[in-house]
């Protein structure tokens, strides 16, 4: 397991079912979290 770097977490978001903020806004910090990221290509 890895600890994201708190830079990372600063980051703004924006998309489908989150709400405004950063990701470590999204994030529950009592919570085991899974993060998975997709790329598009088109």
């Amino acid at each position: 397991m890895k600890v994201i770097d708190p830079q990372i977490l600063a980051q703004p978001v924006d998309g489908v079912n989150l709400k405004p903020g950063t990701l470590g806004d999204q994030i529950d910090p009592k919570r085991p979290t899974l993060l998975v990221f997709l790329r598009h290509f088109g």
